[in-house]
């Protein structure tokens, strides 16, 4: 089996947070996005599997710490999706159908399996695949039951679990059992389904269109195709959207298990000095905390300064600064210096400097 990670999307609705990263580099509990899924499918895959990741929006970053971290495992491989255009010096893309095309060449004869970086299950991928290889199928898609369908695919299915239809964000309720991430194509359709997706990609795209997967699944449906879906039980985290993400957070370092979940090595180091914390917290490499109250829910990056701050539903990137900060339901990105501030639900990118009052004495004491 042929894994397909399409990763070359700007990831438009988590910016600020993507202008200086892709958004599978997200650090959620002490992880990239995409070492959490990678860990998933190391657990589901044999040593030496193909994993061809479609690249496009800073391609270099990912494609030098993938082959740095992944590539004594995964046999792996890059093709480029070129960009439409650019709007605002940030590139745009053709949609996830084009992105799966460019995996013709390397696929030939094989199964593939579908992987979308945005969507975790934390069960990983094992039902999935066990589930695809007892039933006779053409294929099959991970699903999910979700609370809000109208921002997902969701799938129509018949009693024996066999799609029926698929739609892509429905505005009126039509279903509520959402696609989720992960699909597997068996041999006998993958030239059919290429071939689809080649006529599709023809077809003259304008203001903002894209080329998606779903229709290209409705119309193998159209030909008969047997397509059936693995609904999962566990839970799926989307990391798509800021509020998802937190959500995602939250589930994360409720399953992770840290050995000294109250951190007294760093209290002992003197790391943490007259603080609580309040777990769950997953506190990085190198970071200082003072005179605060950090958690519950918290997810702190390496070489991160907490200072006179209550932070609770938070995720903290690398390299900040944080003093008199008052915040809940916030994300910040790398090498953020905030001070002097009350508020919720904060949402702040890479590299960022905000005072609300700026003293020499202040300025001096972010840079220490």
């Amino acid at each position: 089996m042929h894994i397909i990670f399409p990763i070359a999307g700007v990831g438009s609705r988590l910016q600020p947070f993507t202008f200086s990263k892709p958004k599978a580099f997200i650090k959620i509990a002490g992880k990239r996005l995409i070492d959490h899924i990678l860990i998933k499918l190391k657990k589901n895959f044999p040593e030496g599997t193909n994993i061809l990741f479609i690249v496009g929006y800073m391609k270099r970053q990912i494609t030098d710490y993938l082959r740095k971290n992944y590539s004594d495992y995964f046999n792996i491989q890059f093709q480029e999706q070129k960009p439409l255009g650019y709007q605002d010096e940030t590139p745009y893309f053709s949609g996830l159908g084009d992105a799966i095309l460019l995996a013709k060449e390397s696929v030939k004869d094989d199964d593939i399996f579908i992987c979308l970086s945005d969507r975790l299950p934390i069960n990983d991928y094992s039902s999935l695949l066990i589930n695809y290889h007892q039933q006779k199928c053409d294929g099959m898609i991970n699903t999910k039951k979700v609370d809000n369908p109208q921002f997902y695919g969701v799938t129509i299915v018949d009693k024996q679990g066999f799609l029926k239809d698929i739609v892509e964000k429905p505005k009126d309720f039509i279903s509520d059992l959402a696609v989720s991430g992960a699909y597997i194509f068996s041999k006998k359709v993958t030239l059919r389904l290429f071939q689809l997706l080649e006529e599709q990609s023809k077809i003259e795209l304008e203001n903002g269109q894209e080329h998606q997967f779903t229709p290209i699944i409705k119309k193998l449906l159209e030909e008969g195709k047997k397509i059936k879906i693995n609904e999962m039980k566990s839970e799926i985290l989307d990391f798509g959207r800021p509020e998802t993400l937190l959500e995602g957070n939250r589930y994360l370092l409720s399953e992770t298990k840290i050995e000294n979940p109250l951190y007294e090595h760093l209290i002992q180091s003197d790391n943490i000095i007259d603080s609580k914390i309040i777990p769950p917290v997953f506190i990085g490499k190198d970071v200082k905390i003072k005179d605060s109250i950090i958690g519950p829910n918290v997810s702190i990056g390496n070489n991160t300064k907490i200072v006179k701050s209550i932070l609770s539903e938070f995720v903290i990137g690398d390299g900040s600064h944080l003093e008199k900060i008052i915040s809940s339901n916030s994300i910040l990105g790398d090498y953020v210096t905030l001070q002097d501030l009350i508020k919720n639900g904060i949402t702040i990118g890479d590299s960022t400097f905000i005072h609300t009052t700026i003293t020499r004495e202040t300025y001096n004491n972010s840079h220490i």
